[in-house]
């Protein structure tokens, strides 16, 4: 049975968009949340997680058999038990899609070995960046913090902030062109949480949305997003623990 989603917006913002997340206190916190609960069991962490999740947005849109895209997947999230693309694989269920858009190598091994041990047949990794079009980017890195990994043009930090990061290259390419080459025409729900690119990724999603992609999460990490995705005929639908979640303007609930 389909779940019924609602039709007007959830305006409630998260009390976690009240603190700056690029101050030295949280990103220590955090830190060293992550650190602990790497030694919780997958099971415990990620049940309990799905568990809190299973009405939140915008986890509660995804039924088992959907199709969804998670451009973004650093490591320390999946081992604290916070990875959104992990809750995705999830929530679609083996009946289901889960693509997972993330350069880093050690994400890519992380989550293969979690498909393999745990049989997420549902999980396509795809270890390559995401943008406009194909190229070939510069990426910062912390490789104590990959969840605050960026690239080079889209964040403003001071030096004192930039000695973390080390500078690397990359290839990426368009979510569309991903989607085209696995051979993906129908996803439900595509979420970017890059730190900044999202903008520029959404110019290489285009094709997506003219096929009626339903809903798109965005992390909040710029100015006036919910202006750009009015202009690709998006409505806010949710704030979501990320962000924002919006749904495409004509479609059918």
């Amino acid at each position: 049975m389909s779940k019924k989603i609602q039709n007007k917006p959830v305006n409630k913002e998260s009390s976690r968009f009240l603190w700056s997340h690029h101050h030295p206190l949280h990103r220590i916190s955090v830190k060293v949340f992550n650190r602990l609960m790497r030694y919780v069991p997958f099971g415990a962490k990620y049940g309990l997680g799905k568990w809190r999740r299973k009405n939140r947005f915008p986890y509660k849109l995804i039924e088992e058999g959907k199709t969804v895209v998670q451009v973004g997947a650093p490591i320390d999230t999946l081992g604290s038990g916070r990875s959104r693309a992990m809750y995705f694989t999830l929530f679609a269920g083996n009946k289901g899609k889960a693509v997972i858009v993330e350069p880093d190598g050690a994400s890519q091994k992380m989550f293969e070995s979690h498909k393999t041990k745990r049989d997420l047949s549902q999980i396509n990794f795809v270890n390559q960046g995401a943008w406009s079009e194909p190229k070939t980017l510069r990426f910062y890195i912390d490789p104590s913090h990959p969840a605050t990994n960026f690239t080079e043009g889209v964040r403003n930090y001071s030096k004192e902030e930039m000695a973390a990061y080390e500078l690397i290259e990359l290839d990426a390419d368009t979510i569309d062109n991903i989607l085209d080459r696995l051979k993906i025409n129908d996803p439900y729900l595509v979420s970017i949480t890059t730190n900044g690119a999202e903008p520029e990724i959404l110019k290489g999603l285009e094709k997506s949305m003219k096929r009626g992609l339903t809903f798109i999460a965005l992390a909040r990490t710029g100015e006036k997003y919910i202006e750009l995705m009015n202009s690709y005929g998006y409505e806010l639908y949710a704030h979501d623990d990320r962000g924002y979640t919006f749904k495409k303007s004509d479609a059918k609930s």
